[in-house]
């Protein structure tokens, strides 16, 4: 009874992890479907438990987040979270050293009483090899992405405060939207 019960609960969370993924990156809850069956082998996966778990899911990610953000607002900080682990990771990835290799072979077509001879037919004369040990101090395109997807979940959150702006009495709308930057004086 007990190893039934860790089973369907190690089932599930694995489900979990295949739902978040895949519900993050946009798929529609018949795609979600198809794709968990396939990867945990389940002969049967109703649409009405890819909706619970999508529910359970986005439930468990409202309780590690700020309190009252609704559902759009969460589900584009845990893309964001996901763009920013990506990029930490290319960005650790493009700062190693690395040895390039490159190999260039010549050869002959033999006689065909050759015994020396590879299977394509080509008796091969001449290899030649290069290696080239590259330094890498890391890729600074990683950290732009890091900087705009942070500046983007700060605004999200609402951490940027307002603009404030002093407009000058008796403007007519036209003049206050003007002056607002709403509307540019050259439309």
């Amino acid at each position: 009874m007990i190893n039934k019960i860790n089973r369907q609960r190690r089932m599930r969370e694995l489900r979990m992890d295949i739902i978040s993924e895949l519900y993050k990156r946009g798929w529609s809850y018949r795609q979600i479907r198809e794709e968990v069956m396939a990867r945990l082998d389940l002969s049967a996966y109703s649409l009405r438990s890819v909706h619970s778990d999508i529910q359970a899911l986005l439930k468990e990610w409202r309780e590690l987040r700020i309190e009252n953000l609704d559902h759009a607002v969460q589900l584009e900080l845990e893309r964001i979270d996901d763009v920013i682990r990506e990029a930490w990771d290319a960005w650790e990835k493009s700062k190693q050293d690395y040895e390039r290799k490159k190999a260039k072979q010549q050869g002959i077509l033999p006689k065909p009483a050759d015994e020396d001879v590879d299977q394509e037919g080509i008796s091969t004369t001449r290899i030649e090899q290069q290696r080239e040990e590259i330094r890498c101090y890391g890729d600074p395109r990683y950290l732009e992405v890091i900087h705009k997807n942070l500046a983007e979940r700060r605004k999200l959150l609402g951490l940027y405060t307002p603009e404030k702006r002093e407009v000058s009495a008796n403007l007519s709308f036209t003049n206050l939207l003007m002056q607002t930057g709403i509307i540019n004086d050259e439309e």
